[in-house]
């Protein structure tokens, strides 16, 4: 099945479903949310249903961290398998047709270094055995800085290849997997500094810890990933031998720092 057909039947809240909040049409949704929704976003949906009336949006989609995925085993963040439910939440996913074309947008809220959850977003959800493990090439991953740069994208969804796409993305947040890396030890530091805080201001502790853990696992596997999925590092870098670059990508991700699951949980 193309993406849209497979996200249109998730069955959300209103249909007694329990992976995501809601799912269906962006124009319904646009008239369900209210003045405190987050304003940058607001603008950016409203913007894209201008762009296209048919678009769909599934808010809050939760998926697995499946232990399955040899890449979650090499990462060996442990902590991330002792999450229950469905603990990853992907924010929003908008998603449309033209012609015999299926497209969906993954769309993070944006800071300094949220292209990162973007792309872990983008790598869980389409790794094997989650349910968008065939739609990789129909799939592309951005935050939402600004109404003007997300329709620069999406006006390309529907006639460029996602894997081209996205690197367009992603060439106007980091200009080498070096720098990727650097982004991603310094947001899981700040991550790090900041715990503390954000659980003495959570009134749900136990849903900020799991924010916590998730955030460092997509942290560890973009860092993961990324390495293993660049061909100039494994030709230039390791003369071709997938297992030398299998094992400095696993090292790569290990530098991730992070808290323990049992420390986030003691510190209450």
């Amino acid at each position: 099945m193309a993406i849209y057909q497979i996200l249109e039947e998730i069955k959300d809240v209103r249909k007694e479903g329990e992976l995501c909040d809601f799912n269906g049409y962006l124009e319904d949704y646009l008239e369900m949310i209210d003045s405190s929704e987050d304003q940058p976003m607001k603008e950016i949906l409203h913007a894209l249903f201008e762009e296209d009336h048919d678009l769909k949006i599934c808010v809050n989609l939760r998926a697995d961290i499946n232990r399955q995925v040899i890449s979650n085993q090499i990462i060996r963040y442990k902590d991330a398998f002792k999450l229950q439910g469905h603990p990853v939440i992907c924010p929003v996913i908008v998603y449309g047709k033209q012609e015999d074309a299926e497209r969906a947008l993954i769309l993070v809220k944006h800071s300094d270094r949220s292209h990162l959850y973007a792309k872990g977003l983008y790598y869980t959800l389409t790794e094997p055995y989650s349910f968008l493990a065939d739609c990789k090439n129909e799939l592309v991953a951005v935050t939402a800085e600004s109404a003007d740069g997300v329709l620069a994208t999406f006006r390309k969804l529907f006639s460029v290849k996602a894997g081209a796409l996205q690197r367009e993305a992603d060439r106007n947040r980091f200009s080498n997997y070096e720098q990727l890396k650097k982004d991603a030890l310094d947001e899981a530091e700040a991550v790090k500094e900041n715990a503390e805080t954000e659980l003495r201001d959570a009134e749900d502790k136990e849903a900020m810890i799991y924010s916590l853990v998730v955030r460092w696992f997509l942290l560890k596997k973009v860092v993961y990933v990324q390495y293993m999925v660049n061909k100039d590092m494994l030709q230039n870098v390791h003369e071709g031998n997938i297992k030398k670059q299998r094992n400095q990508a696993k090292i790569n991700a290990d530098e991730i720092p992070f808290i323990s699951y049992s420390e986030l949980w003691r510190s209450i």
